[in-house]
């Protein structure tokens, strides 16, 4: 009894974790932003007896919608290209943001042609073992000529952490696409194959 007891309190103590976890973050995320918005005008008018409640809230929606309403200007294209420019520029900072910005275009972005946008499964590491990844591409560039193969490039994630991971080069007839969606399969890799898409009949 004593000797199941306390490996049943850690399997159910890291099941809580894991369902605690992600709200907890995600709530100290949002309200840090709240709070960060709410005192670049609240502690303005509070000095000034005036109180807005959700302040920070209607500031930083007021921001995403401006933000999004300047994305789609072709001034606000020039500019958030030249952001990118720069921040490609910033060593270790390049490829964090590159690879953040890949991942939230993969999450938020609208449906397209290209990265990311489909999911295979290709044979990884080893014969008989395969792994979930994202079709990047399916130029086969200088490799491809090389070695008189068509080649996609598949990104591998790495299990939940998938922010990194591995480039392959995968011969086109090898790369077995799947119906499930990258929104469905991201959440796979992070829970480590723990939440499974259903297949799609």
């Amino acid at each position: 009894m004593a000797a199941g007891f306390w490996p049943r309190i850690r399997r159910y103590y890291l099941a809580g974790l894991l369902v605690l976890a992600p709200t907890a973050i995600t709530l100290w995320v949002a309200w840090n932003l709240f709070r960060f918005f709410d005192d670049i005008f609240g502690k303005w008018l509070r000095a000034r007896g005036v109180s807005v409640p959700g302040l920070g809230f209607v500031l930083l929606n007021l921001l995403l919608l401006l933000l999004g309403w300047l994305a789609t200007k072709l001034l606000g294209r020039r500019v958030f290209a030249i952001w990118d420019r720069l921040m490609a520029r910033v060593p270790l900072l390049n490829k964090v943001y590159a690879t953040l910005r890949q991942i939230a275009e993969l999450l938020l972005g609208p449906p397209r042609e290209g990265s990311f946008r489909r999911v295979a499964v290709v044979e990884y590491p080893v014969p008989g073992s395969y792994a979930v990844g994202f079709v990047t591409s399916i130029e086969s560039g200088e490799a491809g000529d090389k070695l008189g193969a068509k080649l996609c490039s598949v990104y591998v994630p790495k299990a939940v952490n998938p922010i990194t991971g591995y480039l392959l080069l995968v011969p086109e007839e090898r790369v077995r696409y799947l119906d499930m969606t990258p929104e469905e399969a991201m959440k796979m890799v992070v829970s480590a194959g723990a939440l499974v898409p259903p297949a799609k009949k």
